[in-house]
């Protein structure tokens, strides 16, 4: 069965979103709508159909974009029951996301590359830049139960949304009142509660939205949760893992006049819980300090997209966010003292698409500019104090030949001016410092479809990655002055091959059935990689060499009505290829995965339930007592998701059902901890209630 999909994906950060554009642009392009009509819950399954934001900056389907794109909606939200935004991540190929230690950050890596802005991550447009040093640190907060999706575009194709981002993009968006308010309503509000056994974990989410008229609309959402220790599977306490956390945000939408529209958010979270020098460590003297963290995000957006004028597809956004830190020490030498984190970005983004034809072809030109500042301040400068600036701008053409032949050109430039203060010493007070470069990065990708069904596809690419903050000027630390600034870093780059196939057939072995995959081969490397270094009882960012990646990436899934199978995959390779380590493993290289959900449908699509398994491979960290040996993870999730009737939901799920006992190896924690870090095994149950008239 085919037809136009029902399932439009909004975009982050006020890029192309809503349906209809979607439909012009893909009739404009001339390409063919073959997606499956979804009932109940079955959109859930065609992930890879749903329309989003892609690495050329318009709407997309998944299985169409001419790069690793993934999307995580909000029936697959709802299906995880995520606690945590690592959680949203599970079946996404390329892609590791960790909790760190007792922190409730969550840090992503894409491919092997992680940290301080390698990978971008965006919450409705908005750059997170914060990342604490630390045992255990993570790099942002985001609460799952605010968001409507989660896109992820793999690799440096992403480099038009921003510096820096040579591992990709991850673009977290929040829901809009038209994603919540039924056809015909005027107002709507809801009401979900969970629990989860391990920890006793409780959730309540609040949601509410009103349209005043066609013109305007607002929603609101506040979300409580407060849980205690969880144990791991072989029944032990894992410490200092109980929170309580705060969050909630608000969007409206204003269209003034026809073709225009204006959106301004607000998201604010607020997380109390105890963090430790030494995750998970059995000393009960081990240092720890009570956190309080809370973020700020602020977020307006411009669009204007006539339908009668193909020159114009124009957005423009500014954002602010914010994050402080403060953690007071109760347990260690200096009980009472109190340090802190606060980061802030502040930025802005244009751009416009605009579409004509010409020389037998579809053409659609896209530009535009960006500019951040991102300010950070901490004690001690252990998070680097100072000012980093980035812009950029870019230029991207594509052109598709009839059905079968696609091409993409792009250029952008970058710069960057990184200004903070050098650490005194004696006889060389402290002083200004600053820092600047510039560069041109290109893009270039062949796609041909020799087969109805097949595309095949190729990329070349380069990104640019301006050394954060810390990289130059982080001083001092936990240890007293072990920490040096590096103020001759250069910027990484950035070389990416990559070679692809996209399969999409419908009706295989019956009437209604589909297949739907993506392969991806990729082989980067990231001249002058930085690192840090320790010699002599002075630790410094350093340009140790050249970093190579290479690794394949699946995910795909069949869908035959009554139930489905999703399959995602990736093996990635990352070592150093050069320098003075030269063949050693990336700390930060993801571990081996695979994900395999098994689905059903009953009650005319309103009950979907399955199992899920999880494969983590096995892996040797070199850490700074020594390797350490991390033996493969094999993990089992049940659940099922029961639409009781239109106003009612029940969500059942078990993680970790033969509650097995296991450390993730790129999280913080000590090397010694009492306990395992892996959550044992989990009971999670929720009921939503719906009104709206």
């Amino acid at each position: 069965m085919t037809s136009t999909a029902l399932a439009v994906a909004l975009s982050a950060g006020g890029l192309p979103a809503h349906a209809q554009q979607a439909q012009n642009t893909q009739a404009q392009a001339g390409e063919k709508q073959d997606r499956v009509q979804p009932t109940g819950n079955r959109q859930a399954t065609t992930l890879l159909d749903l329309i989003t934001i892609s690495a050329t900056m318009g709407l997309q389907a998944v299985i169409d974009a001419l790069s690793g794109t993934s999307v995580a909606d909000t029936v697959e939200i709802e299906r995880l029951q995520p606690v945590t935004a690592a959680d949203l991540f599970r079946n996404i190929p390329g892609v590791s996301a960790s909790l760190n230690g007792d922190d409730p950050a969550t840090a992503i890596n894409i491919r092997g590359l992680q940290q301080y802005g390698r990978v971008a991550v965006t919450l409705d447009g908005a750059r997170q830049d914060y990342w604490r040093v630390g045992h255990g640190s993570g790099s942002f907060y985001i609460e799952p139960e605010l968001l409507k999706q989660v896109t992820v575009i793999r690799g440096p194709v992403s480099n038009a949304y921003g510096t820096g981002a040579i591992g990709g993009v991850v673009a977290f968006e929040t829901k809009g009142a038209s994603d919540f308010l039924r056809d015909g309503e005027t107002w709507a509000l809801s009401e979900k509660g969970r629990y989860e056994s391990n920890g006793s974990g409780y959730l309540s989410s609040t949601t509410g939205a009103y349209r005043f008229n066609e013109n305007v609309d607002i929603i609101g959402n506040i979300v409580w949760r407060d849980s205690s220790e969880y144990k791991d599977g072989n029944g032990t306490p894992v410490r200092f893992t109980g929170e309580e956390a705060v969050s909630g945000y608000s969007k409206m939408t204003f269209r003034p006049t026809e073709g225009h529209e204006v959106k301004l958010s607000a998201v604010a979270q607020n997380y109390d819980d105890i963090v430790s020098a030494a995750s998970g460590s059995n000393n009960i003297n081990v240092t720890r300090y009570n956190a309080d963290t809370n973020v700020r995000n602020y977020t307006a957006n411009y669009t204007y997209r006539p339908d009668d004028n193909d020159l114009w597809d124009f957005s423009a956004t500014a954002y602010h966010a914010a994050t402080r830190a403060e953690q007071r020490q109760i347990v260690g030498s200096a009980v009472g003292s109190m340090r802190y984190y606060d980061v802030t970005t502040s930025g802005m983004n244009v751009r416009n698409a605009s579409r004509f034809e010409g020389w037998g072809m579809s053409h659609t030109l896209t530009y535009g500019g960006d500019y951040s500042l991102l300010n950070g301040d901490s004690v001690d400068a252990n998070f680097g104090k100072g000012d980093q600036r980035a812009y950029g701008a870019f230029m991207q053409w594509e052109g598709k030949y009839g059905a079968w032949l696609d091409l993409i050109g792009a250029l952008r430039y970058d710069g960057y001016q990184l200004d903070g203060m050098s650490k005194p010493a004696p006889g060389n007070p402290s002083h200004p410092v600053s820092l600047e470069g510039e560069r041109w990065s290109p893009r270039f990708t062949v796609g041909v479809t020799p087969l109805e069904g097949i595309q095949l596809y190729g990329t070349y690419a380069e990104g640019y990655r301006t050394p954060h903050m810390q990289d130059v000027f982080r001083q001092n630390g936990a240890h007293g002055a072990g920490y040096e600034p590096n103020l001759t870093l250069k910027p990484e780059v950035a070389k990416t091959w990559e070679a692809s196939v996209n399969l999409k057939y419908d009706s295989v072995f019956t009437g209604d059935d589909i297949i739907r995959a993506k392969v991806n081969v990729f082989h980067t490397k990231v001249d002058d990689y930085i690192d840090t270094v320790a010699a002599g009882g002075v630790t410094t960012s350093q340009n140790v060499g050249t970093a190579q990646l290479k690794g394949i990436e699946l995910e795909g899934v069949y869908d035959y009505g009554v139930g489905f199978v999703n399959l995602a995959a990736s093996f990635t390779d990352a070592k150093m290829h050069d320098g003075p380590t030269a063949g050693a493993t990336l700390s930060n290289t993801p571990l081996d995965n695979v994900s395999l959900t098994l689905g059903f449908r009953a009650l005319e699509d309103r009950l979907v339930y399955g199992v899920q398994y999880q494969s983590l491979g096995e892996v040797t960290r070199v850490l700074s007592t020594g390797p350490k040996f991390y033996p493969r993870t094999d993990l089992v999730n049940v659940f099922a998701n029961w639409d009781v009737n239109d106003n009612l939901k029940l969500d059942f799920g078990i993680d970790n059902i033969f509650d097995k006992a296991y450390t993730d190896p790129q999280t913080g924690w000590g090397t010694n901890p009492l306990s395992e870090q892996g959550k044992g095994r989990t009971f999670k149950i929720a009921l939503t209630g719906r009104i709206g008239g």
